[in-house]
């Protein structure tokens, strides 16, 4: 057993991230701000955005073998290639998430022997186990940074003064989100201002957004600072996006 001083602890160093927004927004790009190298594993095939950059590698995940080829890729980036990188990318879990599901619907069958095309209800039960195991084991790996990306979705809350709303969140099924983001150091809704087309991150929980912040002070961050972990807040929403 070894034990840590909580005074020696990095609070930007060895993090865990979850960004998410719609498609096509820049969750992809906002990788190319990491420092030092980073590994991307590609599972939604959009890692073309980052044409030209030197500092970054990509490996393919395989979309047709998710549930075991997945984790034997993991382990092979583990065991032989992960002390060549700074940070590890996995772009991202909402792809991941219907791959694995739709792996499973091409197996299922009726109790006649037909083919279903559509995964069993405990298909469903089971990935709530996968995926937060797999960012578990993820997250173990030592002196390396994690970041998961995910699509944006919405969810409807009713308070208990029987008011609605619609909160923005990452696109995982909801049954686990809040264990998914209870394993991660950040989760970050990336926002464009319609006005000025500047890119930000919403880093605090609201009735609109689903987010938290372990790693500073900020409420915000441009873009290109997401990773910057400033302590103190200055930027104001229309300031950052």
């Amino acid at each position: 057993m070894k034990i840590k001083k909580a005074s020696e602890l990095e609070k930007g160093s060895n993090f865990s991230a979850l960004i998410y927004a719609p498609p096509g927004t820049g969750k992809t790009s906002t990788i190319k701000y990491l420092p030092g190298r980073t590994l991307v594993i590609d599972v939604d095939r959009t890692t073309n955005v980052l044409s030209g950059e030197e500092n970054i590698d990509i490996v393919y995940a395989d979309i047709n073998d998710v549930e075991v080829g997945f984790a034997k890729m993991l382990e092979e980036i583990h065991d032989e290639h992960i002390q060549n990188y700074d940070n590890i990318v996995i772009d991202n879990l909402s792809e991941l998430e219907q791959a694995w599901l739709g792996e499973k619907a091409k197996k299922s069958k009726t109790k006649d022997g037909r083919m279903m095309g559509i995964p069993e209800m405990g298909d469903y039960n089971k990935f709530s186990f996968y995926l937060p195991n797999l960012i578990r084991y993820v997250n173990s790996w030592p002196n390396v940074n994690k970041v998961y990306t995910a699509w944006e979705t919405t969810r409807e809350i009713k308070l208990p003064t029987g008011q609605l709303y619609d909160q923005a969140i990452p696109q995982i099924r909801e049954k686990i989100i809040t264990n998914v983001m209870g394993l991660v150091n950040m989760v970050g809704r990336l926002v464009i201002n319609e006005e000025t087309g500047n890119r930000g991150f919403i880093l605090t929980p609201s009735n609109a957004t689903f987010a938290k912040n372990q790693l500073s002070d900020a409420k915000f961050a441009k873009q290109e600072e997401i990773w910057q972990f400033k302590s103190e807040v200055k930027e104001t929403p229309d300031e950052v996006t």
